[in-house]
């Protein structure tokens, strides 16, 4: 039986936070059965408002509005909690301390199952400040693996994209070969998988239209949360 409930701070992309409920229950579904669903607080926030907050000079202002969201959902009765978005968590070593919940993070999942795969050299697609940032680069390397990023001028590209487009649950062809254009360089570089670090891209981008390994951090982050919601610990 479940017996954590799961908070979840979303709507940073409507669209991929649709897919983690979606995601939670079937997987839930999966382990204890068709009669139940899931039990999810969900706290749905503006992505206007997120991303003007970030764009503040002083972190101060997007560390306080995020904290604000967690502490809803410690009020709403939420055991634990997810950041729904890849790219926030960059401020999640000043925001998760404030809220009082114990906190599943995509990045540290993410590395894990990097490091079980074996693999040694990824590459990372995201927003510009996934992939230009340190804090997935720093976990994947205290585990032995590099991490590659796309140059400058592919990175506005995505960046563009995702926030013109795959937050808005658009998604097209043309896209798509953008993407995997994008992820054929990195190929030549060297990289045996590739991080989808950005819980849009896993629904532009499937598995069988790669020959590298893709690791779907939206999924991953919704197993960790459905195995910890079952959990007695």
């Amino acid at each position: 039986m479940q017996h954590k409930t799961i908070g979840l701070i979303g709507g940073i992309g409507w669209a991929s936070t649709l897919e983690y409920y979606r995601l939670l229950n079937e997987m839930l579904v999966a382990c204890i059965g068709p009669a139940h669903s899931a039990r999810i607080m969900l706290v749905s926030i503006d992505q206007a408002d997120f991303v003007a907050h970030a764009a503040q000079a002083d972190s101060r202002a997007i560390e306080q509005f995020l904290a604000k969201e967690g502490q809803r959902l410690q009020g709403m009765g939420a055991d634990f909690f997810l950041l729904c978005a890849n790219g926030a968590h960059r401020f999640a070593p000043a925001v998760v301390p404030r809220i009082g919940l114990p906190f599943i993070s995509i990045v540290e999942e993410t590395a894990k199952r990097v490091r079980e795969s074996g693999l040694r050299k990824v590459g990372l697609l995201g927003v510009k400040q996934t992939m230009a940032g340190r804090f997935y680069h720093d976990v994947l390397e205290q585990l032995g693996i590099v991490t590659v990023t796309p140059d400058a001028a592919d990175q506005e590209i995505l960046h563009d994209l995702i926030y013109t487009e795959l937050v808005q649950n658009i998604f097209t062809d043309a896209n798509r070969k953008i993407f995997l254009d994008i992820i054929e360089k990195l190929r030549r570089q060297g990289v045996q998988g590739v991080i989808l670090g950005c819980t849009e891209i896993p629904l532009l981008i499937q598995q069988g239209e790669v020959d590298l390994p893709l690791f779907n951090t939206t999924a991953i982050h919704c197993e960790a949360a459905v195995k910890f919601s079952l959990s007695l610990e």
